[in-house]
């Protein structure tokens, strides 16, 4: 497990603006510009809403404006990016003619029925108000518009180490909310450990249908899970669930 007195330490530490503001200038977040991942996720978002046409919104792009680049060279009407942190200097995305919009990640600052579809790529696991950005999602969207999404549901605290730890790949759910709180707050590897009943609840709840569903589990939980107890809690999908991919429609009244 962590050593959580660290980890609090790490995030109070993280709380203060020189130290946040120097560390967003080194750490890389979204696709990063990586050509063979934006052709990836460009295709899973044209695969179920192709963007000719379309007034696109992505949330959460990061530092990637790569994937609204290609949705104006695919014919998409227009582009903007919405993001809690400006990732991308306003310059360049002017220079790609992409609208890019920093707001407080709570209400979007769009008009309702404003777009046609909205991406996001790994973006939504890290919202702090999960049902208020649902609920947003559903207001800013057109009535027969799209949002796809796909939402990561592991513990961002172990991606990218060597070698890889599989077994942790839940470890957040170890901890209550409150002190996962004081851990992850101020932290990019912050989610909000949503399983995916809760993101199929909000959804359908702010009103969106769900046209298509795919989901990737972890055989590496799935083999451990009777020594796994703090999974034990869940139901068998929702704990060895660790990506979602959703196509939701806001419908007709």
């Amino acid at each position: 497990m962590t050593f959580v007195p660290f980890e609090i330490l790490h995030n109070l530490l993280l709380g203060l603006k020189p130290i946040s503001q120097m560390i967003q200038r080194y750490h890389l977040t979204g696709i990063n510009s990586d050509s063979g991942k934006v052709d990836e996720v460009f295709k899973i978002y044209s695969r179920f809403d192709p963007p000719l046409g379309k007034e696109v919104l992505e949330i959460g792009p990061g530092q990637t404006l790569d994937i609204l680049e290609k949705a104006l060279t695919a014919g998409a009407a227009n582009s903007t990016a919405v993001d809690v942190l400006r990732y991308v200097p306003e310059m360049l995305a002017k220079r790609k003619r992409i609208r890019y919009i920093i707001y407080d990640g709570r209400r979007l600052p769009f008009d309702s029925c404003r777009f046609d579809c909205i991406w996001s790529h790994t973006a939504l696991e890290h919202v702090r108000n999960p049902a208020m950005t649902v609920a947003e999602c559903f207001r800013v969207l057109r009535t027969g518009g799209h949002l796809v999404a796909l939402i990561d549901l592991g513990d961002h605290s172990y991606y990218g180490l060597q070698p890889p730890q599989p077994l942790k790949l839940f470890d957040c759910l170890r901890y209550p909310e409150w002190l996962w709180n004081l851990m992850k707050s101020n932290r990019s590897s912050y989610t909000n450990r949503l399983r995916k009943s809760d993101w199929i609840r909000l959804f359908t709840e702010a009103g969106f249908v769900i046209e298509h569903q795919e989901s990737t589990v972890s055989h590496v939980i799935a083999e451990a899970l009777p020594s796994l107890s703090y999974l034990h809690r869940y139901t068998y999908e929702d704990a060895v669930t660790s990506v979602i991919t959703l196509w939701l429609k806001k419908p007709q009244v």
